[in-house]
C-alpha cells in the first residue's frame, strides 16, 4: 500500500492549493493588520491623516483617519477577517464535495445534504465528530451571511447536534464553545474558528477522497487519469511517450487505485491518444 492512501486527482489538487492559499492569504492579512496597528504607535498623537503621513500608498484616503483611530479599527480586524474568511473556506471545501459527486454522476446537491448523499453513494460514512462541527460552522457562516449575523433555529438545532468530541475539539482550537448560544444571540468568527474550519474541512475532504477510491470503478479512474494527463500535457507525444507519461502520472498521482495497463490504454484509445 502507498504511504499516501489518497488520489491526487485535479479537483482535490486544487481543493488542498485553494485552502492552502486561503489561509496564508489570510493569515498575512490578520499579522499585517497587526503589524500596522503596532507601527502606528510611531504617529501615536499626531494630528496629521494617514494620507498626509503614508501619501504614497494606494488608496490611503479611504481610510483617512488620524493613527489613533486607525489602530483601533487594525486591532479589532481579525472579527471582519474572520467573516471573510471561514465563508471562503467552507466554500472551498463545498466545491469539492461537489466536484466528488460528480465523479460519482450526481449533481445539484444542496449543501447540507451532500456529504450524506456522498456517504450513500460511497457505502460509506463520514466522521460523526467532523460532520457535527462541519454543520454548525456552516450555519454560522449562513447567519453572518444571510441573517445579519444573528443565531436562528437551524443554527441552535446544528449546535444541538454537535458531539461531545465535536466540541471538545472546537475549545481546543477556538478557545471557546458554540454550546450556549441562545436564538437571537451575535454569532462571530474569530482565529480559532479559522483555524478550525481549515482542520475540520481538511479531514473530510481526506476522508471523501478515500472514500472515492473504492467507489469509483477502475475503468473510470483510467478515464480521470488519461484526461488528468491531457490536461496537463498539449504537446503531440508519440505513442511511447504517451504510455510512459500516461503511466507516470498513475504511479504519482493515482497509486492507491487498481487501474491497470489495459484499462489505461482503453481509456486512452477512447479519447485518440494510442498508448501503443
Amino acid at each position: 500500500m502507498p504511504r499516501d492512501p489518497h488520489v491526487h486527482f485535479p479537483a482535490f489538487r486544487h481543493h488542498e492549493e485553494a485552502r492552502q492559499e486561503a489561509n496564508n492569504a489570510m493569515m498575512a492579512l490578520l499579522v499585517g493588520a497587526q503589524v500596522s496597528a503596532q507601527f502606528l504607535e510611531l504617529s501615536r498623537g499626531s494630528s496629521k491623516l494617514l494620507s498626509e503621513i503614508f501619501p504614497g500608498i494606494s488608496h490611503i484616503k479611504r481610510l483617512d483617519l488620524r493613527p489613533e483611530a486607525a489602530q483601533s479599527i487594525l486591532r479589532g480586524a481579525e472579527q471582519h477577517l474572520g467573516a471573510m474568511a471561514v465563508p471562503q473556506a467552507l466554500a472551498i471545501h463545498e466545491g469539492f464535495i461537489l466536484d466528488c459527486l460528480d465523479l460519482l454522476g450526481v449533481q445539484a446537491v444542496k449543501a447540507f445534504k451532500m456529504h450524506a448523499e456522498l456517504a450513500t453513494r460511497a457505502s460509506s460514512a463520514f466522521d460523526a465528530d467532523l460532520l457535527s462541527r462541519f454543520h454548525v460552522l456552516r450555519e454560522m457562516r449562513n447567519a453572518i451571511i444571510h441573517r445579519s449575523g444573528t443565531a436562528d433555529h437551524r443554527l441552535i438545532a446544528a449546535i444541538g447536534d454537535l458531539t461531545p468530541a465535536g466540541d471538545s475539539e472546537w475549545k481546543k482550537h477556538a478557545g471557546r464553545s458554540p454550546v450556549g448560544i441562545r436564538g437571537g444571540d451575535r454569532v462571530t468568527f474569530m482565529l480559532g474558528e479559522l483555524v478550525l474550519t481549515l482542520a475540520t474541512t481538511k479531514a473530510l475532504a481526506r476522508e471523501a477522497n478515500r472514500m472515492l477510491i473504492k467507489a469509483i470503478p477502475s475503468a473510470s479512474w483510467a478515464e480521470v487519469i488519461v484526461d488528468d494527463h491531457l490536461q496537463q500535457t498539449t504537446k503531440k507525444l508519440d505513442p511511447r511517450q504517451r504510455r510512459r507519461a500516461i503511466l507516470g502520472l498513475r504511479r504519482f498521482s493515482y497509486a492507491v487505485t487498481s487501474v491497470s495497463d489495459a484499462e489505461l490504454e482503453v481509456a486512452a484509445a477512447a479519447r485518440g491518444v494510442p498508448m501503443t
